[in-house]
């Protein structure tokens, strides 16, 4: 009996099972979570920190706009009250919902939510986009380089008008496609529609495709492989996609977000307020490995002297450029817009 009691008392003693503490977190992932793209940086985040801290993440994936609201309101209605949420998706329902809950914790990715307890995670895109159409620029054959949105949000547009201001960079006479594909969220999972712009855009002259399409990237990519052409890819390395043809990936590391705003939140140093991740930041970059397949030495020395300028605020790449000001919206069969003529 005394054995017992002793027992009982050490037992009562051990710490509880983390599994039990971790019940509180949850994420919420729009369109297909291993999308090898976007997502799947998240889920290498969140993996990696539940093997380190012992935390488990309550899933769920929503498929549009207006599912965010619901799925929000049910994790903190079942007492899950720290989110992360992925995407500009989530913008409108995190703004209405936030002051409604104000108990919960929300982390927000690629959106700007002011409100006392939401941490706001955005990236320049525009400096990875525009060490990305240098690439380009330099590697074109035809001169002629094109741009591919899903939809026209504020992450897509950055990538893109930083791919025209880079290509610029180059000083060659080059024309740029900029063509966004729909202005439905579903474009970003729509891969058809990825491959047939991606076949028009390679019948008018381009021969580097940029696609900022989320999973739908990566079939305009291989679209541009399948004609003999480069593609540049998207948020994470797309070399492996279509070995030979990928000149360089425009880096956008979600991944290192996301672990640092999860080890902030367990760790008791979160706060809320807006982050803005760049080059200095390292929150985004080029993949400069294989490169040199399409570029030259001192291409490359250009493009790696270009970054070293961006990270010490010797050159600023703009948000918005009067060459990229009125994004092209060209769905399948509209008529071509003009292209941007870059001298």
């Amino acid at each position: 009996m005394r054995l017992f009691y002793a027992l009982m008392i050490v037992l009562s003693l051990l710490p509880a099972p983390l599994a039990r503490a971790s019940d509180d977190y949850g994420v919420i992932y729009s369109g297909q979570k291993d999308d090898q793209v976007y997502n799947s940086l998240v889920v290498s985040a969140t993996e990696r920190f539940e093997a380190e801290r012992g935390i488990r993440f309550r899933q769920r994936v929503i498929n549009s706009e207006q599912d965010s609201a619901e799925a929000i309101r049910a994790f903190v209605d079942r007492g899950i009250t720290t989110l992360l949420l992925v995407g500009y998706v989530h913008d409108k329902a995190l703004a209405h919902l936030a002051p409604i809950y104000p108990h919960a914790r929300f982390t927000i990715i690629d959106s700007a939510v002011t409100a006392p307890n939401v941490r706001s995670i955005r990236f320049r895109e525009q400096e990875a986009g525009f060490l990305a159409g240098m690439a380009a620029g330099f590697a074109s054959k035809s001169a002629k380089l094109a741009f591919i949105g899903a939809v026209a949000t504020p992450p897509v547009q950055r990538f893109g008008c930083g791919f025209v201001q880079g290509a610029r960079e180059t000083g060659r006479p080059l024309s740029v496609i900029t063509r966004y594909m729909t202005t439905d969220m579903e474009g970003f999972r729509d891969r058809r529609l990825a491959r047939v712009v991606a076949e028009e855009l390679i019948n008018e002259g381009a021969d580097v495709l940029f696609p900022a399409a989320g999973v739908a990237s990566r079939d305009a990519l291989l679209t541009a492989a399948q004609a003999g052409h480069m593609g540049i890819g998207v948020d994470s390395d797309q070399e492996t996609l279509a070995p030979g043809h990928i000149v360089t990936t425009a880096l956008k590391r979600v991944d290192v977000a996301v672990y640092n705003a999860l080890r902030d939140l367990l760790d008791g140093h979160w706060s809320a307020g807006s982050q803005e991740l760049g080059i200095a930041d390292g929150g985004v970059d080029w993949v400069r490995q294989g490169a040199d397949r399409f570029l030259t030495p001192a291409q490359i020395h250009a493009i790696e002297n270009t970054k070293q300028r961006i990270r010490t605020g010797h050159l600023t790449v703009r948000q918005t450029d009067a060459v990229c000001e009125k994004p092209e919206l060209r769905l399948a069969a509209q008529d071509t817009p003009p292209a941007h003529h870059l001298q």
